[in-house]
């Protein structure tokens, strides 16, 4: 059976404005959007973060926001390891780990990270390919969580909301808000 080598890293760039809970909940969300229209019908913390950006004049940049109210113990995605925007252009729509079309590069940006700070799990990771039906990030999170246990992975939380640097092949995931209030989370691709 095949299996994937991942060198999952992340860099941190930078970090964000501290913003009131009430700018917050007040930001405007985007999806697929380009920087130009994002930063002319975004709010403070979407111009704060566009104007953090490296190279923004010379990348096309794609950008998406989510603005989470949560409470303790609330998820603001789907738990779990895994990786982002990596190609589901396989017929059974898992990713395509096999012969992606595209590998792509993120620039993360979170306020209010505190309540629901982002992990990353760091270093070289080797994981199998999956049986037919199998879904590739259930299999993978326990090896990775096994993987942590024995010391042979790091785990860093993104910590003192952060702008971080990191790509398909970085493992990450979403974890239980620690507490309540609004958190924003910003991506361009």
């Amino acid at each position: 059976m095949k299996a994937f080598k991942f060198n999952s890293q992340m860099e941190v760039l930078g970090h964000m404005p501290k913003f009131d809970q009430s700018i917050v909940k007040e930001e405007p969300m985007f999806f697929n959007s380009s920087i130009e229209y994002a930063y002319e019908h975004g709010g403070p913390i979407t111009k704060a973060f566009l104007d953090s950006l490296p190279n923004k004049d010379t990348v096309d940049y794609v950008f998406d926001s989510r603005v989470h109210m949560l409470m303790e113990g609330f998820y603001p995605c789907i738990p779990g390891w895994h990786h982002d925007d990596v190609p589901r252009s396989t017929d059974n729509g898992q990713p395509n780990y096999i012969n992606p079309e595209y590998h792509s590069d993120h620039i993360l940006g979170l306020v209010n990270g505190d309540i629901c700070p982002t992990e990353f799990c760091i270093g070289e990771a080797e994981m199998p390919d999956v049986d037919e039906g199998e879904v590739y990030y259930r299999v993978w999170h326990e090896r990775l969580e096994e993987s942590i246990k024995a010391g042979k992975l790091q785990v860093i939380p993104a910590a003192n909301d952060p702008i971080i640097k990191f790509d398909a092949h970085s493992f990450h995931r979403g974890q239980q808000a620690l507490k309540g209030g609004w958190r924003w989370v910003g991506r361009v691709s």
